[in-house]
């Protein structure tokens, strides 16, 4: 079968060369490969080091034979000119990945300077032999490289790993533009290609794009040595958007960015021992399930196995990018009309809008701020989603976040008419699960929190009296945030990835003991069978059977009923003109408050 491999997606109508075989995850000896120019005439010139062919890179003559995995990259050339976009096919060979060493050919032995001590990064690159060659292990590392999808970035070896000091030249891996520190490489972007496919979706898109990297501390090579980073889809690149059925029918299908996850915090390479053995690769996940199942609006997640120039580089969750495109998908309205609020950590935690302006931003905190009757409580209803945000609260609250919220919180708001007020996204969510009796509802960041805004709008009747009507809801036996339910959904995650942890753990569980790394040494190595299986079952045994019922004990005791209160729900609307609250008749309310009878009646 002869296929193009310049996505479907791209719809571009330049010409590009045509690959007998389709990119994908192989477990054959050799591969027989050719090549087809689709103007007749012109001639093929192509690579497989990942870098962009030219008009004078090999020339194409007969079919490659292919025993290893092998990046291939043509274009086709006429009267001594590129005459078409380059085409990308990445061929992995299992047996290459098992085998894939610690010092390929023309790749640095370090990488980045430290920033917060002194050093320089050791390259990392290697497939752990002491789990590859395992005769138990490695079948499961077989098995794990086919449950997931395969995300193939590939560029020239410079883009990712050059040492030279230069803006346009230098490696985003070794200049990584921290948030702290020397920030030099921030923003770098360069030129790729970003195939995916198979997987359980039998996914299958190739494009030419950007990349750079993404993130905050973990930019640090002295903290983390495998890096988020972010694809990038503009002209300068290829397509000016991706437009392809990433996460499903039903959600969106154009991006401008996708945010390549690499799973920080309590992660196993992660520079504290703590994190190390908390590695569950679920968390932020969950959190952001979590909302979509408690009928949120929520950042879709899709986990992949990451090759960076066909070398494996672990498991990564391609997220949407909470942008203007993100607000049109989701919530409405024109992309100008989206306002994305989130914490910018660079140059110090500041509130930025990211999309849009702060204007809506600064009416709303200044609202919450100054409300004092409930004509002004009414007001904030229209500049801020209470729903939404009573939600996003309890599942941080359960949750026992403790990275959040003096940062990792996206906000955002359509600007169009009717449109609701601002809403709340879980965003890096890694720092959870960790306590079972963490209580976060003390915390108060500031009034442009989501903690302040929460306590300021707890002393309004109206608010803490829905919150706690929603909070004993989700938080029975019974509910989104009981026991059943999360680990339902902690659970399909698991298992999602339950054989591909294998092959994380043969690329990163041996990096702190083995790599110098500025912070000594682990003293063993992280296993799915052991540190990661120990931590499942504390979280299956011990912290969802008991976390439900501790969070609303803290609710209980932090909001005291409102008194003189009622709440009615929805549920209990009656489709007339009146509710009935304990035998009492009441009017519908215009404005959310109705007094019958002496008693005040609030309704949600």
């Amino acid at each position: 079968m002869t296929v193009a491999l310049m996505a479907f997606a791209a719809c571009t109508l330049e010409a590009q060369p045509m690959f007998s075989e389709h990119h994908g995850l192989y477990d054959v000896d050799r591969l027989d490969v050719s090549v087809t120019p689709t103007d007749a005439t012109a001639e093929v010139r192509y690579t497989t080091d990942g870098s962009e062919p030219t008009a004078q890179s090999s020339l194409y003559t007969e079919p490659l034979q292919l025993t290893q995995t092998t990046i291939l990259r043509a274009v086709e050339v006429k009267d001594g000119a590129v005459t078409s976009v380059s085409a990308t096919a990445s061929y992995i060979f299992i047996a290459s990945v098992l085998s894939q060493p610690n010092n390929p050919e023309g790749y640095p032995s370090t990488w980045g300077q430290y920033t917060q001590i002194e050093g320089t990064a050791v390259a990392d690159y290697e497939m752990d032999p002491e789990m590859t060659n395992d005769a138990t292990l490695r079948p499961k590392i077989i098995e794990g490289l086919k449950q997931l999808p395969i995300l193939s970035v590939v560029s020239d070896k410079g883009n990712f790993f050059s040492h030279e000091n230069n803006e346009e030249t230098g490696g985003i891996y070794i200049y990584t533009g921290p948030p702290v520190g020397d920030p030099t490489g921030n923003g770098w972007t360069r030129p790729c290609s970003a195939e995916l496919f198979g997987g359980p979706q039998n996914h299958d898109m190739s494009i030419n794009c950007g990349i750079k990297l993404h993130g905050g501390h973990g930019r640090l090579a002295e903290k983390n040595p495998k890096h988020s980073m972010r694809l990038v889809f503009k002209k300068k690149y290829g397509p000016s958007e991706l437009e392809y059925n990433l996460f499903g029918d039903g959600e969106p299908n154009k991006f401008g960015q996708l945010v390549l996850r690499c799973h920080f915090g309590n992660a196993w390479q992660h520079w504290l021992g703590s994190n190390r053995d908390k590695a569950q690769y679920t968390r932020d996940v969950w959190a952001r399930r979590m909302q979509r199942k408690m009928g949120h609006t929520s950042v879709n997640a899709l986990y992949v196995h990451l090759f960076l120039n066909g070398m494996y580089w672990g498991i990564y969750n391609i997220a949407e990018r909470v942008d203007d495109q993100y607000g049109k998908d989701h919530l409405g309205g024109k992309k100008s009309d989206i306002d994305v609020v989130k914490i910018e950590e660079e140059g110090g935690n500041h509130i930025e809008a990211s999309e849009g302006s702060l204007d809506a931003w600064n009416k709303m905190v200044t609202a919450v701020d100054e409300a004092t009757t409930a004509e002004d409580y009414q007001r904030v209803t229209e500049l801020l989603d209470i729903d939404n945000f009573i939600d996003y609260m309890l599942i941080n609250q359960y949750a026992g976040n403790t990275d959040w919220d003096y940062h990792n919180w996206y906000a955002i708001r359509s600007n169009a008419k009717n449109a609701p007020g601002f809403r709340f996204l879980c965003w890096d969510s890694e720092l959870i699960f960790d306590n079972d009796s963490e209580n976060v509802l003390t915390k108060n960041s500031g009034k442009e929190s989501p903690t302040g805004i929460f306590n300021r709008l707890l002393k309004h009747p109206q608010f803490a009296s829905r919150y706690l009507a929603r909070a004993k809801e989700v938080l029975a036996k019974d509910g989104l945030l009981g026991k059943q339910s999360v680990v339902e959904v902690w659970d399909s995650l698991y298992n999602s990835i339950s054989s591909a942890l294998y092959c994380e753990a043969a690329r990163w569980g041996d990096y702190r003991r083995d790599v110098p790394n500025g912070y000594g040494y682990a003293s063993t190595v992280y296993t799915v069978d052991g540190q990661y299986a120990k931590e499942r079952k504390r979280l299956k045994n011990l912290y969802f059977p008991l976390r439900t019922q501790k969070v609303l004990n803290q609710i209980t005791a932090y909001v005291p009923e409102p008194t003189g209160i009622h709440s009615v729900s929805a549920d209990h609307r009656d489709s007339g003109k009146y509710y009935t609250l304990q035998g009492i008749e009441v009017e519908h309310p215009t404005n959310g408050v109705y007094i019958r009878n002496g008693k005040k009646v609030i309704v949600r």
